[in-house]
Parts: C-alpha cells; structure tokens; sequence
C-alpha cells in the first residue's frame, strides 16, 4: 500500500510546490507510490515551525498545535457552537497539482476525538470550477483513519444506492457520499474545507494526518448476493436484524402485548393536547394563537398543543430497483436484465409463482439511479405480509397508528397514507403536491426541478386541483392539524449571490412574451420607476457605459455582467430591486395557495411548503409568512444553534420542522443520512437534544422526524437513498433506543414547553 505524505505535506506554506512535484523523479528519500504506480513523492517533511502553517485559517474554529517529544505537532481544533457552520479552510495561494499521484488514490485523515460526544465532520474538495463533500463520524474518545476516494474506479460505479459497502481493501474508513461531484480536476485543486454545521455543543478534534494515499485493492466483488431475503445487508448482524419468518411474528406478539398496556401519558387531551394545563377558546379544529410571547397551536378543545410525530408514513418508498426491465411493462413479458449489477445485488427475489410476488412494482420513472424505468420490489411490504399475514395491510394501519400513541408522538406527520386519517386516535398533517400545465422559472440550480411560475394563469388551475384533492381526503376532519402544500422547492440559497437571486437573474434573461413571471417583473419595475431610464441609473449607476434602451428590449431578455471569478455583481439599488423582485415571487406563489386553501378548507391550517435550509432566503420566507398560518421548515442538522434563526423574531410568525432525522451505520445501512451519530444509542440521544432545542424556542409549534420506515437498504427507487433513518427497520422492526428516547422526549414534552402557564 502507498507509504502517506504525511500531515505537513499538504498543511505548510511549501506544500504546493511539494504536491505539484509528484510524479517527478529525483528527490531524495522519495518513496514510491505502490505496486504498479511508478509515481514517487517527496518524503514527509515537516518545515515552518510548529506554528499555524500559512493558508490553513479557521472560521469559527480555534487552532494550536499540540506539543510531541519528537516528530510531527498533530493540529487541535475547535469548531465553536455559536458558528452556524465552523470550518477549517486549507487554501494555500497557488493549490495543488495532484495529477501526478496516479490512480486509485484518496485523500486520507487519521483524527481523534477527546471529546464526549461523536463528531461529524463534513470534508469538501474543490477544484477550479467544482466540489466534492463527504463526511465521517468520530466517536467520542475514538481515533480512525478515513479517506476520501479521489479517482478510484469505485466512482464510476452507479449502484443505485446513495452510498454502497467500501469498495477496496482498505483497514480505513472510507467518507460517506454527500453531495457535489464524484469527478475532480486533480491537477487544479484549490482548497479543503473541513466543517460541521449547526452543532450543539463545541466540539475539538485533533488531526494527526493528512494526505494522499492508495485506496486499495478495487474489490467489486462486495456488491454480489448481500441482500438477504428480508431486504438486510447480509454480512452485518445487529440487534434488529430478523433471521427467520418466526422472528418477525414473534416480535408483533410481544408488541401486541406492550400495547395493551396502560398508556404513558395521561396528561393528554383528547386530540392529544395538554390536558392539565390552562384552556382557551375551543373552535372545533386547530389554531395557533400567540400567549406570553409564545407561539401556541391550540387543539380543538381549547388544549395548548405541541406537534411531535414522524414522516412518511406509507409504502411509496419501500420500493428497491431490482434490475430488470420488460419489453411490454403491462404484461410483463420480454424480460431483460437493464443492470446486472443491481439484479446481482440480491440473495433472493420471489418467483412469479411465489405469493411475496405480489409486492413486484413497475415504475415508469426513476430521478436518478443505473437504470431509467424498470421493475421494482418493496422487501418491506413483503416482510409485512410474513409479520402479520394476509390482511398485513390493516394489521399495519392498526399498529403504526397504536406505535404513535405508545411513543407519545401527537401527530402523524406528513406524507402519512390518507388511510390513516380516519383513525380519530392521533392528529394528522396532510399534503399536496402541485402539477399541472403551467409554466416554470429556474433558479439555475434545481435540484427537484424548476420553480412554479405563480403568475402563470394557469398556475391558480394546478392549484385548485391540488387543494380540490386533498380537501376530498380530508373530508373536514377536525383531526387534521393542517396542510403542507409541496416540499424544498427551488427557492435559491444565501451561499451566493448566484444562488440567493438566481431566480431573478434567470427569469430577467427570458422574454416576457414567453414568461408570465417576467412580464410581471417588468410591471413591478414600471410602478417603481417613471422612466426606463431612471431604472438604468439606479442600477447601473457606477458603470456609465451600460444602459438599458428600452422597456420593450427589457421586457425581450436582460442578462447581468459577470463580475470577477464569473460571480454576478449584485450591490445598492441593484441588489434591492432583486430583493423586491424575490420577495413578490414568492407572495405570488403563497397567496394563491392561500386563496385556494381557504376556498375550500377554510378551517384548517396552511403550513406553507417546507423549506429546505438548503434552500431558502429572506425575501422568501417574508413572502411566505404573509400568507400563511405556519411557516414549514425542513432543518438537517443537529438542532438550533448558533445565531441562524434570529430572522423568527422578525417574522413573528409559528414554525414548524418538517423534516429532520439522525442515523447510524451499525445496523445495516451504508449511509446513516444528512446528519450522523455513532451508533443507534446515540440516535436517540441526538434526537432529544435536536427536539429540545425546538421545544424550547417561543416561534417554534413542532417538529416531524423523516421518517417512519428506513430506506431500502439497497436504495430507493426513485432516487437511491438509502439512509439509516427509521424509526423502525426493513423488516418492521422498532429501534429501541429511538424509540426510548421519544418516550421519554414526549412524557416531558408538555412541561418542558408550557409548564409555567399549568
């Protein structure tokens, strides 16, 4: 295996004269690369002092070195809680050439954590135009190795999955997959970024090395036969695992038992509200009222409430792409294998003869994955059926509903199956989707898709059925808390000033003959300037040379210069009228749902659209908490922290989360999700520090875990996720540790938030 640069390599002032050298022959004390690399690097050399090396800074982050006898200082680092996002940056002037390290290398970070709680720390590698994040986990107390896989042929591999087993022989852990790209420039690398986010408690880690190293041998062979019947990865046991059909039954009786049991929260109000607490006007259905200062949902008793339940309570994503494809989809017949690789995945399929066959699924349509379309299998309908017997479906409705209410959760959060509703024991939330004919706008970076263009007269079409629909399933039920109506649309970020007004700068680019939203652009710019040339002055007021002709050139497509680096220069009346423009996109968008809502659930609340914390900017959530009765937010980290939500003062309006979630990698997944623990201990107790961050915040009214049901662990259809983020497993098995912690989370939830009004 390659012999490490080690940490000084890459953290000195020196280190891209170093880098860019590899590959060269000559130096002395060079070592060679490994079997079968040529490539010879410049031995570990540790020069500058034991000081902080020049181009490594922190932001949020405290650095000193640590004193040794003899050899290298390791790096200790804090990355502070009240940062939103602390980080390290290593960006020496010139950055590195890594082209000449060969092939099948990675990055590599030997780390320890002394602290008491697991660490996540997310590594980001840039080049000149793109990036790559990973992430790993530190558990408290631990020391490991990890690598971030460069251009090792694992990463040409579409598996399907967000991330699979490791790939290479390697006694290190290999970084999780998060997001950006799998390809870099290795010959133009311009910075590292080592960062956490949102975290609840500061956090040191000491890093002992950096560098470049072989991954190891290429083992393929990993992803043959390691899903066993039940849909679980084969090779790793765990205390959920079931092992025979007589496990699974054995485990619905001992629950079935549990749950006669008296219940544990006899503070409840009949539609689960604070029944030992004060009372206020009862409407029939729920409200929000404001009290001391507090943001309140009121039951429809007149009980203060407080949403806690879990997302995704349905089969839509049970479903795992099994490789094979038909000629005609209707009959099933002309059967192909589209992916050996995802068919190879596999210990068992049923026969078509087999009654498990009956959880087969065609889908048309996949977003991402090896394959475009194809047959897939949901393993956790099918270890339903084994559990509970033929009438699964029903048993399955009873028990989640009756888990709900032995963990204490209030709610049923969203995307619950609409056969839940009825069940007149725990609230629920219900949602819409919005489709249709209407036109589009794009922010430049969709990652669901373009944005609706609200404009569009169309749009209010799309909408009345949406509303139309859900109103039929919810049938005026005084047990539905509210609606959310779409989910992490394409709003735009704050990263950059690209990001935070790309739909403007996209949609001023169209022609307004074309686009509904800029022709309303164009009017909005009207009312505010006299003249088309008054609106040249404003924003363009230090460049002389540009001007805009006409409204009627305007209206026909506008494209703003490029400043240094290819970023948009937007500042003063510029960056104002974007903000203005924003804001009205997204007042446009809330107030026709709004309208629509009320013409047909006037008594239910509007609970907004969840924004991703991704993907979201001020002007957004103005134009939003307008017009709604809750402002939705989907929030992946470890809770509120740091000084990012000071702007809920400024809205003053109630919040919800609407999705966030923690995982683990020791029971059988390969990616534990956005937000890692150590271990499904640890799951619980980072779900009582998240939700008691929200409980004790005055603008927030709730929280909904995503989700109920782990991902397959072979991945999702529709997009290969295949996240350790149930609350129970694959094959309907309750985490405990989890589900401890939400009992004992909801035994206190009531006095914890509204104690002193008892």
């Amino acid at each position: 295996m390659l012999k490490q640069l080690r940490f000084g390599i890459l953290w000195l002032s020196v280190a891209p004269v170093l880098l860019s050298a590899c590959g060269q022959p000559g130096d002395e004390g060079a070592v060679v690369a490994g079997p079968g690399n040529e490539h010879e690097y410049p031995p570990a050399l540790l020069t500058g002092g034991r000081g902080i090396p020049a181009g490594v800074e922190g932001h949020g982050v405290s650095l000193s070195r640590l004193p040794v006898d003899t050899g290298i200082s390791p790096l200790h680092a804090v990355f502070y809680k009240n940062t939103y996002e602390p980080r390290l940056d290593l960006a020496p002037d010139s950055g590195w050439d890594w082209s000449g390290a060969g092939e099948n290398i990675g990055l590599s970070l030997k780390v320890t954590n002394p602290g008491d709680h697991s660490a996540q720390l997310f590594v980001s590698v840039y080049d000149d135009e793109t990036y790559g994040t990973r992430s790993f986990n530190v558990p408290a107390g631990g020391t490991g190795t990890y690598y971030f896989d460069l251009n090792g042929p694992a990463l040409a591999l579409d598996t399907g999955m967000r991330d699979a087993p490791a790939l290479y022989d390697n006694a290190a852990t290999a970084m999780t997959l998060m997001w950006g790209s799998k390809s870099l420039d290795l010959a133009n690398i311009c910075r590292i970024e080592l960062n956490m986010k949102s975290i609840l408690s500061d956090r040191a880690l000491v890093f002992e090395d950096i560098a470049l190293t072989s991954n190891g041998d290429f083992q393929p062979q990993k992803l043959q036969k390691i899903f066993d019947r039940y849909g679980q990865y084969a090779p790793q046991d765990y205390p959920e695992k079931i092992h025979s059909d007589d496990e699974l039954r054995a485990s619905a009786q001992r629950e079935a038992e549990a749950f006669s049991e008296s219940s544990n929260f006899p503070d409840r109000s009949r539609f689960g509200g604070w029944a030992e607490g004060p009372r206020y006007e009862s409407t029939g259905y729920f409200r929000t009222q404001k009290i001391d200062g507090q943001w309140a949902l009121i039951d429809p008793e007149g009980y203060l409430f407080f949403a806690t339940g879990v997302d995704n309570m349905r089969m839509d994503n049970t479903v795992t792409m099994t490789g094979v494809d038909f000629a005609d989809s209707d009959t099933g017949r002309g059967e192909t294998i589209a992916s050996e690789l995802r068919r190879d995945l596999f210990q068992w399929l049923p026969e078509k003869d087999d009654p498990l066959a009956a959880h087969y699924f065609y889908r048309p349509v996949v977003h991402m994955g090896p394959v475009e379309k194809g047959q897939g299998y949901s393993f956790y309908r099918a270890n339903l059926q084994r559990k509970y017997g033929p009438d699964y479906l029903q048993r399955w409705r009873e028990v989640t509903v009756d888990r709900q209410l032995n963990w204490g959760f209030t709610t049923l959060g969203n995307w619950a199956d609409p056969s839940l509703y009825d069940n007149r024991k725990v609230a629920y939330v219900a949602n819409g989707w919005i489709r249709g004919e209407h036109k589009r706008v794009s922010s430049g970076n969709d990652y669901w898709g373009p944005l609706h263009d609200p404009f569009d007269p169309e749009f209010v079409n799309s909408v009345k059925r949406t509303v139309t629909q859900v109103a039929a399933e919810v049938r005026g039920d005084p047990w539905c808390m509210g609606v959310y109506i779409e989910n992490e649309l394409s709003w735009g970020n704050t990263k950059t000033d690209a990001g935070h007004y790309g739909l403007i700068i996209h949609t001023l680019t169209r022609d307004a003959a074309e686009s509904p939203a800029k022709a309303a652009f164009v009017e909005i710019l009207k009312n505010k300037y006299s003249s088309v040339e008054g609106l040249s002055r404003a924003w363009f007021s230090s460049i002389p040379s540009r001007s805009i002709p006409s409204w009627e050139a305007f209206a026909a497509g506008f494209s703003l210069s490029q400043g240094a680096g290819g970023e948009p220069k937007i500042e003063g009346q510029l960056r104002e009228d974007f903000s203005l423009l924003l804001e009205s996109l997204s007042a446009r968008f809330f107030s026709v749902v709004q309208r629509e809502l009320a013409d047909v659930m006037p008594d239910h609340l509007f609970l907004g659209a969840r924004f991703a914390d991704w993907g979201m900017t001020p002007e957004v959530v103005r134009g939003a908490a307008a017009h709604v009765d809750v402002v939705s937010y989907n929030l992946y980290t470890e809770g509120l922290a740091a000084d990012n939500w000071e702007f809920l003062a400024e809205i003053d309006k109630p919040s919800i989360i609407g999705e966030f979630h923690m995982g683990a990698t020791d029971s059988g997944s390969f990616h534990a999700g956005l937000v890692s623990a150590e271990s499904q201990q640890e799951r619980g107790e980072m779900f009582r520090g998240y939700m008691h961050t929200i409980i004790d915040n005055p603008w927030f009214v709730g929280a909904q875990w995503f989700q109920y049901i782990d991902s397959p662990a072979s991945g999702r259809a529709w997009d290969g996720e295949n996240y350790n983020v149930g609350f129970v497993t694959v094959a309907d098995e309750p985490y405990g540790p989890l589900v401890a912690a939400a009992q004992a989370l909801n035994r206190e939830l009531y006095s914890r938030r509204y104690g002193q009004k008892k």
